[in-house]
């Protein structure tokens, strides 16, 4: 009996995230942005009648910090979505928790049909050999033949990590790391390559940039420090608001991460052996690195990523991403609506973290929408 209760939660679970998921793609295939929106959330605001004012307020929990009358950053397409994933299978609601590592380019349509999956990540050696158009026809092929509109996934944040930038077919772009750029330029610098990025993902068909990184860092000695633009989180409150407001007006959704922050991690910590650790006060957390992403989450991003760090003193018994007090505390202390997804989840074995299950069940239990694997 208690194993059947325990099946019967995580098929629910599994349900609630395809559904959230087929809500995103639903925007996706609709291309609902355009660059007239100050942001998804006020677009919305202003559309409401006093029946989706009411419908939107049922959708909606929060607790804690977060406003009481937040809206929903998907609400105006709740409705649609909801008959959109009833006509899903369960094989096809499971599929859409996961978004896969591209390993060949050439079989992206046919592996997402294949199990369902809500789309694909990326990465620079998928595309050595190719064209502009050449890549841009692997997108439009992979958008055309799923059964399901699938997501398209780029890391494009500058520096050592990006996904097109460095590539043959895209000389006019060489894009610094976003502390390099700061230091620089300052915000304005930031923000101009942003735009460019941006630019440069929407014309090759890319509808996800997993970024911008929120980690707040101050010492070169500190594993995010380039991939960051500053310790000030006012400053990279700033930056996390522009971001979530340009690049989705664009098309192409934002990302932030890694929650709650990688803070004070050293460099020289090993990721690949298993879970590093944060061991800041949980006060200084909430207070500081929660900042930024409660200002992108208001200016209406549609997605956050959760690390894999183990936050001590918020949850010693899980890393971040397979925490629910975490998920619980992007969901009602920042207020965050959209989707919620992990880290690459099989980078390192996590099964300590995960309650005697496998991580990638834990994950969903613990309130992810999407599985990064």
């Amino acid at each position: 009996m208690k194993k059947f209760v325990i099946i019967s939660v995580v098929l629910l679970l599994l349900a609630a995230g395809a559904f959230g998921f087929a809500l995103y793609r639903y925007m996706q295939v609709n291309d609902m942005f355009s660059a007239k929106e100050p942001a998804p959330t006020e677009a919305v605001a202003e559309k409401t009648d006093e029946n989706t004012k009411s419908t939107e307020a049922k959708a909606v929990k929060t607790d804690t910090d977060a406003s009481a009358d937040a809206t929903n950053v998907f609400a105006a397409n709740i409705d649609k979505a909801s008959a959109y994933a009833s006509d899903l299978t369960t094989e096809e609601m499971v599929g859409q928790l996961i978004l896969g590592v591209c390993a060949d380019p050439t079989t992206i349509p046919s592996e997402i049909n294949k199990y369902s999956l809500a789309g694909m990540l990326f990465e620079s050696s998928n595309f050595q050999a190719m064209s502009k158009e050449e890549i841009s026809g692997v997108t439009q092929t992979a958008s055309a033949q799923a059964k399901i509109k699938p997501i398209l996934a780029a890391q494009e944040e500058g520096g050592t990590y990006t996904t097109f930038s460095d590539l043959p077919a895209f000389t006019e772009y060489d894009f610094n790391s976003p502390r390099t750029e700061f230091d620089a330029g300052g915000l304005q610098a930031v923000e101009k390559a942003e735009e460019d990025k941006t630019t440069m993902l929407k014309s090759i068909g890319i509808n996800l940039n997993l970024a911008p990184s929120l980690d707040l860092a101050s010492s070169s000695d500190q594993m995010m420090y380039s991939r960051s633009i500053s310790d000030d989180a006012d400053t990279v409150s700033t930056y996390a608001e522009y971001v979530a407001k340009f690049n989705q007006a664009k098309g192409v959704s934002a990302a932030l991460k890694h929650f709650p922050g990688y803070g004070t991690v050293p460099d020289s910590a090993d990721t690949g052996v298993g879970a590093v650790t944060d061991d800041r006060d949980a006060e200084t957390i909430r207070s500081k690195d929660y900042t930024p992403f409660k200002k992108g989450v208001a200016a209406g991003a549609h997605v956050v990523m959760v690390s894999n760090v183990l936050v001590k003193n918020i949850d010693s018994a899980h890393t971040a991403a397979l925490s629910p007090t975490i998920h619980s505390e992007l969901r009602g202390t920042v207020g965050f609506t959209g989707v919620i997804m992990t880290d690459v989840l099989d980078g390192a074995d996590y099964s300590a973290y995960a309650e005697g299950n496998k991580p990638v069940v834990q994950a969903v239990l613990a309130g992810n929408d999407l599985i990064l694997v």
